[in-house]
């Protein structure tokens, strides 16, 4: 045998072993849905969309904690504390809350600005503490005046309550233009079923150059007493679609419910018998994961496959989901 024949062989070899490696790496990628015909969603059903607010519409223009820091610094805290220490302590406050009075006061029977009130003055407890003394009595002295802390709580609580607060996303608009212009829009309803405080209905989305406009209906978890996944907020929905349809015996299965959480807008919805999309955010720069101690309820069917099927990665997917491919 040659010397050519023996490298040549060996070439063909190496190239093999290269397609085959290739291949096996690709097949432990997940797989991606290219087309709607793996989702189960049924369009043909579908007569209102439900849309969650906080990472699917919308974002913070800027990271929490850095609006809470430049607060700081506004109002003069003496020594306020850094970035990293309101992330944490904002992460320990809020989940904290949360849980104690849901849906941001609106179980406890307080206002949202009382609820956030506390929630910051807390925050601001758990940034002041280092990590041996995290379980530390909240009731503690604070380390600011009443004064101070006052000065402080207004200046973040008016930035989240203006337009320079969030942003509308980009493929959240897109999607809207593309409903409104195209014969759909004629026959369906939009609206708002969302864990977030009243005033993001009534102030927040206003601001943001009309936003509320796009939607006929406006479900929020302080308004309601319930946040996603409870059956009853859905319901509540329900029942604004029914209105607007004049339809009061529409089934929940002509509602596709579109947000970010697993837990609160895939698998409540679903449990309800809303249709439902999970949009993934994950490593979207502008969108933050809140409320990820939310257990996910069981529905008919539920699985891996079958969240990975109705799984998007952006709204410009839910256009082509719905046919709306140049609509827009």
């Amino acid at each position: 045998m040659s010397l050519r024949t023996v490298l040549s062989r060996g070439f063909w070899l190496r190239l093999g072993w290269l397609v085959w490696y290739c291949q096996s790496v690709a097949s432990l990628s997940p797989p991606s849905r290219s087309s709607s015909a793996a989702t189960t969603v049924e369009v043909s059903k579908i007569r209102a969309i439900s849309f969650d607010v906080t990472g699917t519409l919308l974002a913070t223009r800027e990271p929490v904690v850095k609006s809470y820091h430049d607060a700081a610094v506004w109002a003069r805290l003496p020594d306020p504390p850094s970035q990293e220490q309101l992330k944490r302590g904002f992460k320990l406050a809020f989940k904290e809350r949360s849980i104690e009075s849901p849906c941001f006061g609106g179980v406890e029977g307080i206002s949202g600005r009382d609820w956030w009130q506390q929630t910051i003055r807390r925050v601001l407890h758990y940034a002041a503490l280092d990590d041996d003394n995290k379980n530390k009595d909240k009731k503690q002295q604070q380390s600011y005046t009443e004064e101070e802390f006052q000065r402080y709580f207004r200046r973040v609580y008016q930035h989240f309550g203006s337009p320079v607060g969030y942003q509308v996303l980009e493929d959240a608009q897109y999607l809207l233009s593309a409903i409104e212009a195209s014969p759909l829009s004629d026959d369906l309803v939009q609206g708002i079923t969302s864990n977030t405080p009243i005033r993001h209905m009534e102030s927040v989305l206003p601001m943001l150059d009309g936003f509320h406009d796009h939607f006929s209906w406006f479900t929020c978890s302080q308004e309601v007493g319930h946040e996603k996944p409870s059956p009853l907020i859905f319901e509540d929905a329900l029942q604004k679609v029914r209105f607007w349809l004049d339809d009061p015996h529409l089934g929940p299965e002509a509602v596709l419910h579109i947000g970010d959480s697993y837990a609160c807008d895939y698998c409540g919805a679903k449990a309800f018998g809303f249709q439902a999309l999970l949009l993934d955010r994950t490593g979207h720069p502008s969108v933050t994961t809140y409320q990820d101690w939310m257990e996910a309820p069981d529905y008919h069917g539920k699985s891996p496959e079958d969240a990975a099927a109705n799984t998007v990665a952006s709204l410009e997917e839910v256009t082509t989901i719905l046919g709306l491919e140049g609509a827009r």
